[in-house]
């Protein structure tokens, strides 16, 4: 059974101090919306953001191991590494390879998913693999795991860097860093005031107020034309998002650590692919398929196909989806700073 690795500090009704960085947290975690606005407004610009998002802690894990063949090693972040999603990797899906669950319990007050990854990649390169697949935990069995053994086989990882499978919407999949049309924002309020209600016209109105605060200028989405006339498109990224295969190569280019920390459970797989963009990494596909839960942990809204055009989006069931919106505003702003920092100089943009 998975632990309470952490807590809230907040949550105990006693004298301990506390810091400045806990107190915000307990907003930023907060499920009540407005907690979460009280969070950003706390800060008085981006820079503010980002030096608290690098100085909050990465919370604790611990680490559990399934044996197996070890030249290719799966790692599979979980909440509970006896869970019927975890068991399922374990007995079906990556059966007969070494499994490292990097299990975050419950109640994780400074879970950090990218953090989380990283503690895994270090503990599986004691065994000197030749791959690395990064695989969420709820997942389900499409192909057998034997048919990316054998593409893997006849690719050198020494010189691939990354592997892509089969694409599907939640993995191996598509998404285009655009800039926004002068347009784009008055269209979004008038179709949530139209077609989702006063509530979501509020809170998407606040969204837009933060992001322009926090100088959130590009934006990651789908890869699909219904935004071509609201966006100016920058570059088209390939992006692992819940399955990722990597090549020892990588390790010996880029260190120990597949993202970067300061992300804070969103972004950071976009973050990794537009590096490798940036770099030309060497890149491989496989046949391999595989399925995604997805929803299974984080809040969305319900129907992809709706949240595109904003119907069926409602007061009843918006919550979840606003939630992890305004929670990755922090993630979008510290994205647009290394774009502007690190890339700014770059033929790949004309800002």
């Amino acid at each position: 059974m998975a632990k309470n690795y952490n807590y809230c500090p907040l949550s105990y009704e006693n004298n301990l101090f506390f810091s400045l960085v806990d107190y915000r947290n307990n907003y930023f975690t907060s499920n009540n919306i407005n907690n979460i606005i009280k969070f950003y407004d706390s800060f008085q610009d981006r820079e503010q953001l980002i030096k608290w998002m690098k100085e909050r802690p990465k919370g604790n894990c611990a680490i559990r191991e399934i044996e197996g063949r070890k030249d290719v090693i799966v790692i599979i972040p979980t909440i509970d590494a006896d869970s019927k999603l975890a068991n399922n990797c374990k007995d079906n899906i990556f059966k007969g390879l070494h499994i490292i669950f990097v299990e975050s319990g419950y109640n994780n007050f400074y879970f950090n998913y990218a953090h989380n990854c990283n503690v895994g990649v270090k503990k599986a390169l004691e065994y000197n693999p030749k791959w690395i697949i990064l695989s969420n935990d709820d997942m389900y069995k499409i192909d057998s795991i034997n048919i990316l053994l054998e593409d893997l086989e006849k690719m050198d990882p020494d010189n691939v860097i990354t592997v892509y499978i089969n694409k599907s919407n939640y993995h191996s999949t598509k998404r285009r860093i655009v800039e926004k049309r002068i347009m784009y924002n008055y269209i979004i309020l008038l179709k949530r005031l139209l077609v989702n209600g006063s509530k979501l016209y509020k809170f998407t109105s606040k969204k837009i107020e933060l992001e322009k605060k926090l100088k959130c200028i590009y934006m990651v989405i789908p890869n699909k034309q219904v935004f071509n006339f609201l966006t100016k498109g920058k570059i088209t990224l390939t992006v692992g998002m819940s399955f990722q295969i990597f090549g020892i190569s990588f390790f010996k280019k880029y260190g120990d650590s597949i993202f970067d920390e300061t992300f804070i459970n969103d972004a950071e797989d976009i973050d990794l692919s537009f590096r490798l963009f940036m770099d030309r990494a060497r890149v491989e596909k496989s046949k391999f398929r595989i399925g995604d839960m997805i929803g299974s942990s984080l809040g969305s809204y319900k129907n992809e196909r709706f949240n595109l055009l904003g119907l069926g989006i409602n007061d009843k069931n918006m919550l979840p989806g606003v939630i992890r919106e305004l929670r990755s505003i922090s993630n979008s702003a510290y994205f647009n700073l290394k774009i502007l920092d690190k890339y700014y100089a770059t033929t790949h943009f004309n800002i």
